[in-house]
């Protein structure tokens, strides 16, 4: 009988959460700028952006199993970070640098990409950019990329629900804070990763985190670069990693 109760409230936790603790843990970890490491409930662990060693921060090491390449900025692209064989998929072609169409599947992992704009002048400045959409057990995360403008209508049909999204905020380069505002509207996501801003390992000028956060309620800033999904919450909640 107390088997049974368990499996009717894990049950009924993940039709309501989306997640349970038992057989749906979502890790995921930050390294600095837009470099994420996800681990599915399966273990399939998921590279994202990874940057290259002049950045400034420091190199982890990992061992993934995808690695994803938003597009092809130093900051984005140095998949010789990743140690193994991983499968590492480019978001562009980094000979044209044109959009690539991705759509793969592995063990409990679907990513798929959108088309997007690294300015709002449709790429004339800096060039195509890459939104993964990365469909995990109970959750589907958005990995803007660097974002160079607000969503189309288009593209947020494409995106779909999203329950976690990873938005930079930090402006020059990317969307700004007002403009991870705008996507955060659009999107209404439970889990906001910002990231792409300034800290003290870069000296890109970009802006800090503190002006996205400035009106900011349901914020939660964590000791370490690592966060763990076990549930999605019931309202919008913003994790600030350290990259440490």
């Amino acid at each position: 009988m107390k088997q049974l109760l368990s499996g009717f409230l894990a049950l009924a936790l993940t039709l309501i959460f989306g997640l349970n603790s038992a057989d749906a843990q979502i890790k995921v970890q930050w390294f600095g700028q837009s470099c994420f490491l996800i681990t599915s409930p399966k273990g399939v662990k998921i590279l994202i952006d990874p940057f290259n060693p002049e950045l400034g921060y420091p190199m982890p090491k990992v061992k993934p199993d995808l690695v994803l390449i938003s597009h092809e900025h130093f900051d984005h692209n140095y998949y010789q970070m990743a140690s193994g064989s991983p499968k590492i998929i480019h978001g562009l072609n980094p000979k044209i640098l044109d959009w690539e169409k991705i759509d793969e599947t592995l063990k409990d992992v679907r990513v798929y990409s959108v088309r997007s704009y690294h300015d709002e002048a449709q790429g004339a400045r800096r060039g195509k950019n890459t939104i993964f959409v990365i469909e995990l057990p109970g959750a589907r995360i958005a990995f803007l990329g660097d974002l160079g403008c607000p969503l189309f209508k288009e593209q947020i049909e494409k995106l779909g629900k999203i329950e976690v999204l990873m938005v930079p905020v930090g402006g020059v380069y990317t969307i700004d804070a007002e403009g991870a505002n705008q996507v955060i509207a659009q999107l209404n996501p439970k889990l906001i990763f910002p990231m792409h801003y300034k800290t003290p390992a870069v000296k890109l000028p970009i802006e800090p985190v503190d002006k996205f956060l400035a009106d900011k309620k349901d914020v939660q800033k964590i000791s370490g670069n690592e966060y763990v999904i076990n549930q999605l919450p019931a309202k919008p909640q913003i994790i600030v990693l350290d990259w440490k």
